[in-house]
């Protein structure tokens, strides 16, 4: 076998061997996103739930309010809410980017 013939097997062996890695990786972290998603769904789930019921409770109290301070806890809440709609928003486009 030539030089040049060693070479290039050489090469080729190291190509395969960079795309059983690149395959390899990949599977494994298809494997662990399929594991790690439900319970991030769950969690995300969860919050949202917690986070409703305690706009529930916080509605029912602006209720008892005068209207000024109910005006000052709903505008408080919705400069929450628009934090955390930026938040959503910056993350699904870091996702994107990905």
């Amino acid at each position: 076998m030539s030089t040049t013939d060693k070479v290039n097997k050489s090469v080729r062996d190291t190509v395969k061997s960079a795309e059983d890695f690149i395959e390899s990786t990949k599977k494994s972290l298809q494997a662990e996103l399929s594991k790690t998603t439900p319970k991030v769904e769950h969690a995300l789930d969860q919050s949202l739930d917690d986070a409703g019921r305690a706009l529930e409770n916080a509605l029912k109290s602006v209720e008892e309010k005068t209207s000024r301070e109910q005006l000052g806890v709903l505008n408080g809440y919705r400069t929450f809410l628009q934090g955390q709609i930026a938040f959503v928003d910056d993350r699904i486009r870091a996702i994107k980017k990905g």
